[in-house]
C-alpha cells in the first residue's frame, strides 16, 4: 500500500491469556506474543490449528493496538465451522501456533495528513479498533470517523469502548447502524451513515465481507471519491 518497511514474519507458539464472549457469538481472545513481534495496526495473523490430523490456517485481523507481549483477536464462532468450535474451546494457558504479522491493510502514509473515515460491518471492526486506538494515542492531527453496521443489536461489538473514545477525543466520532432491526433513527445500512457523514476530502477504509465492501466502494465512487482514496480488506 506504501513504502513502509515490512515487519518481521514470525512463526511462534502462543499461550492463551484470556478468552471471553463479547456478544452472543463472538469471542475476544488475548494471546501472548514474543518480545520481537511487531506489527502495523490493521495487519493480521494466522492461527495454525491441528484438528483430526489435519492442519488448518485461519487469518484474523489483530484487534488491539501494539502492546508488549500480547495481542487480541475478535473471532466470530460458527457452531458448524471447521475451526471456530476448536477456537471457542481454547482456555487460559492453552498453547496455539501462530504465524504473522501479514497484510498491507494499514493506514497509508498519505492518509496521515487527511481526515479518515473507517467503515465496517460485523467483525470487520477488528482492524479499525487497532488502528483507531493507535492513531488517537499517537496524537493524530485530523478527524477520525468510524461508521459501523450490524444486523441486530446483539451483534454489536466494542460499543461502550468506542462511545468512550468519542467522549474523550474531540477528533473522533462513532456512528453505528442496524440493518435488520432497530429504532427508526438507527435502522439501515452503512451507506446511510456515509451520506450523513460524507467528506469529499477524506480517505476511506472499508472492512467486511466482499458484498458489502464492493457495494460501499461503488457508493463512494458515485459520490466523487477517487479510487486512490479508498482502501479495503475483504473477509471472504
Amino acid at each position: 500500500m506504501d513504502n513502509l518497511p515490512k515487519k518481521k514474519l514470525l512463526k511462534f507458539k502462543s499461550k492463551i491469556i484470556e478468552s471471553k464472549y463479547i456478544n452472543h457469538n463472538t469471542k475476544n481472545i488475548l494471546f501472548s506474543v514474543p518480545d520481537d513481534f511487531d506489527f502495523y495496526p490493521g495487519q493480521f495473523i494466522s492461527l495454525i490449528l491441528f484438528i483430526n490430523g489435519e492442519e488448518y490456517r485461519r487469518p484474523y485481523s489483530i484487534a488491539s493496538k501494539p502492546q508488549k507481549n500480547k495481542l487480541e483477536l475478535c473471532i466470530k464462532i460458527l457452531p458448524n465451522g471447521k475451526t471456530t468450535p476448536t477456537i471457542a474451546d481454547l482456555k487460559e494457558g492453552d498453547e496455539i501456533n501462530v504465524l504473522g504479522p501479514m497484510g498491507t491493510f494499514y493506514v497509508n502514509e498519505k492518509s496521515l495528513n487527511k481526515n479518515i473515515i473507517f467503515i465496517s460491518t460485523g467483525t470487520g471492526i477488528a482492524p479499525f479498533r487497532s488502528i483507531i486506538n493507535n492513531l488517537l494515542e499517537n496524537n493524530f492531527g485530523k478527524n477520525i470517523t468510524l461508521l459501523t453496521g450490524y444486523r441486530y443489536k446483539e451483534d454489536i461489538l466494542y460499543e461502550e469502548e468506542f462511545k468512550k473514545l468519542d467522549e474523550d477525543y474531540s477528533i473522533f466520532s462513532y456512528f453505528r447502524i442496524l440493518s435488520r432491526y432497530g429504532e427508526e433513527n438507527e435502522k439501515g445500512y452503512v451507506q446511510k451513515l456515509i451520506n450523513e457523514n460524507f467528506d469529499l476530502s477524506a480517505d476511506y477504509y472499508i472492512c467486511g465481507l466482499k458484498e458489502m465492501v464492493n457495494s460501499v466502494r461503488e457508493h463512494l465512487e458515485s459520490k466523487g471519491i477517487k479510487k486512490e482514496n479508498i482502501f479495503f480488506e475483504k473477509y471472504d
